[in-house]
């Protein structure tokens, strides 16, 4: 994330719907973000993701947004994501980011849920904290 493109230092999408909404509408045209209702058999879905990565399709079902490395969960990023929905002290933000499992989603740069997948997915998510590349010293 470059800071310049940062609103008080959150990714615009956290931030801005109409952002998150054109990003997410590029992660369906282009890596076919979805299904719609993930909870309901979309046979014709699974069986195009399952073509792609020439698996079988019970095997392409459990290849989530939630268990993608670009999938990010880290505090900063979930106070963001809180942040824009809306953090009023009636706001039900917390309650609809936990029930869609909302992260962010690295690669599309938008609000993402975790029962959705793509055809950009990839593999060891979620990333829950940062990591860092430790440097090691020359003496």
């Amino acid at each position: 994330m470059e800071t310049e493109k940062l609103i008080d230092g959150c990714p615009p999408a956290t931030q801005d719907i109409t952002v998150n909404i054109a990003n997410r509408q590029k992660a369906i045209d282009n890596a076919n973000y979805g299904p719609m209702l993930p909870n309901l058999p979309d046979r014709k879905f699974w069986q195009a993701k399952a073509d792609i990565f020439h698996i079988p399709v019970e095997q392409a079902k459990k290849a989530r947004c939630r268990n993608c490395a670009a999938f990010i969960q880290t505090p900063d990023i979930m106070e963001c994501i809180h942040k824009g929905i809306g953090d009023e002290p009636m706001s039900h933000a917390m309650d609809v980011i936990a029930a869609a499992n909302i992260g962010y989603c690295e690669i599309f740069d938008f609000k993402c849920a975790g029962d959705r997948t793509c055809d950009a997915w990839v593999t060891n998510g979620p990333i829950k904290s940062s990591m860092k590349v430790k440097q090691q010293g020359n003496g």
